[in-house]
């Protein structure tokens, strides 16, 4: 790129004769006869170097270096004047980026050459020097963002082994409590004890279908355990039933939101297409999603989960609202960023990594919100249409 030089000095014959010197150097040459005209110039154009005189009627060198300074921090300014006090130099450099200070007459015109090329050489490697550090920060924090999400990883990984060693000696146990609570509540409902009363034997049967209840909820747990431990490494897929895997989000979620005083509303569409996907990880986007939502949600509020097919393109979306305090504008726009987050305690990485995971299986995840109005979360995966699955391989929706 041609660069642009400014030629400042209320002499006229000066101004020619600067301009004369430089032009043989291929450079775009404008001219200002004073300090306020070169002032309104630096406000409309890109200069890369700027020659000026320090006295000017209407504004000097000063006033030129300050609005450089301003509008043009990478410029490159060389003083020419025929005042060169140490105190008038001392203010020039104090105002601004200088590079060269010449006194005039100059005893050889031929050094403004070179001058002007040294300026510009160190305006380049300056700018190139800050696009070198923009290029390191854009890749440490490239960096940072894959290591946090290796560990992500590895932690997923070694919950899935631990949940998977938790499920299997949970499940005997699990299975002979539900099978010995039935067996006592069918005795007895056929038998009633003769020195009962009629309440201490209502509160028996409710205490044995409140041990039946609890048990199957218990194995409803370890049976989402199993599946989460089958597929916590990252890259292992399968055909996944996002109903089934939304209730298994449920199952570690539900009882926090009604803990907080807070109703779950599940809107789950029936005979959804599956995706080919890893059940764990987005699981694990849904639980995200689902605690991010109680922490926004007020006691009394709702979360509410919509499923629904979707045909162009074909998939399923997932929507995820909330009822709590909403989101502001400017948040929005950086919502998905790493490291970004508006809670005290915050690693700003969950809403990350979930973007992550969701563009990993070829869908999108996007936010609306509305201040005092809550939140909406929704998610698209696509249906697996094109996987082609080896029937000898075993698969089975998760």
């Amino acid at each position: 790129m041609t660069e642009r030089v400014l030629i400042v000095d209320d002499e006229e014959d000066l101004r020619y004769v600067y301009t004369r010197q430089l032009r043989g150097d291929g450079y775009l040459l404008d001219t200002a006869a004073d300090g306020e005209e070169a002032i309104e110039k630096i406000r409309a154009t890109e200069y890369a170097v700027i020659l000026t005189d320090m006295r000017m009627p209407r504004k000097d060198g000063l006033a030129v270096i300050a609005a450089a300074r301003e509008h043009l921090p990478d410029a490159e300014i060389i003083v020419l004047t025929g005042h060169g006090s140490l105190e008038n130099a001392l203010q020039a450099f104090k105002a601004g980026n200088i590079f060269e200070y010449l006194l005039k007459p100059l005893d050889d015109i031929g050094v403004l050459n070179t001058v002007v090329a040294r300026a510009i050489e160190r305006r380049n490697l300056r700018k190139h020097n800050r696009e070198l550090f923009e290029q390191l920060q854009r890749a440490y924090e490239e960096l940072r963002q894959k290591s946090e999400m290796l560990v992500q990883n590895e932690k997923m990984s070694a919950i899935g082994v631990l949940a998977a060693g938790v499920a299997h000696e949970l499940n005997n146990p699990l299975t002979a409590v539900v099978g010995f609570a039935q067996m006592i509540a069918e005795k007895l409902k056929a038998s009633r004890p003769a020195n009962w009363s009629d309440t201490e034997y209502e509160r028996a049967q409710q205490a044995l279908e409140n041990l039946v209840q609890g048990a199957h909820r218990a194995r409803d747990i370890v049976g989402s355990l199993l599946r989460f431990a089958r597929a916590t490494k990252p890259d292992a897929r399968t055909l996944v039933d996002i109903n089934q895997t939304l209730r298994d989000a449920f199952v570690f979620t539900e009882h926090l939101l009604l803990r907080h005083g807070i109703m779950l509303e599940k809107r789950l569409a029936p005979e959804l297409p599956p995706v080919w996907g890893n059940s764990a990880r987005l699981q694990h986007v849904f639980t995200n999603l689902l605690i991010n939502a109680q922490q926004a949600t007020p006691s009394g509020g709702t979360v509410r989960v919509i499923t629904e097919r979707a045909e162009q393109p074909k998939g399923v979306w997932v929507h995820m609202e909330d009822t709590g305090e909403g989101i502001p504008p400017d948040a929005l726009e950086q919502i998905f960023e790493p490291f970004y987050t508006r809670k005290e305690h915050g690693t700003g990485l969950g809403l990350s990594i979930a973007k992550q995971i969701i563009e990993e299986h070829g869908g999108e995840i996007r936010v609306a919100s509305e201040l005092g109005k809550g939140a909406r979360f929704s998610v698209f995966l696509p249906a697996d249409d094109a996987h082609t699955i080896d029937p000898t391989q075993q698969v089975q929706v998760a």
